[in-house]
């Protein structure tokens, strides 16, 4: 294990809380998560943004944070994107184009698409 992470689950109320507007932010002692709490926290973000609770920029925000943790700067160099232009995008601002979403999206394994109403 590299210095700095742990081998700890993230539960259920710290995903709500960041979800609803904690003010959490990624730090370099961030614990790591296994993957299957990784895909629960997933799932449970794009449950909520369908249902219309969070918007895409904040299902973003607690994507890069509650399952990479990792800050703005390192995120976006990780999916070859300015910070601003991450920023924007977690702040629901800008038009951006659906292959830069995609692009920022592709680490959490998700793209855009079209759902039923």
């Amino acid at each position: 294990m590299q210095p700095n992470q742990h081998n700890t689950q993230t539960n259920g109320d710290d995903l709500d809380n960041l979800i609803d507007g904690s003010r959490q932010r990624a730090s370099d002692g961030m614990p790591t998560i296994d993957i299957q709490a990784r895909t629960q926290a997933i799932d449970k973000v794009i449950e909520r943004l369908h249902a219309g609770e969070i918007t895409q920029g904040e299902a973003l925000k607690v994507l890069r944070i509650q399952v990479l943790g990792v800050k703005q700067d390192r995120f976006a160099k990780l999916v070859k994107v300015s910070r601003k232009t991450l920023s924007d995008v977690e702040n629901d601002k800008g038009n951006y184009s659906v292959d830069t979403l995609n692009q920022i999206f592709r680490p959490f394994r998700l793209k855009l698409g079209l759902v039923y109403l």
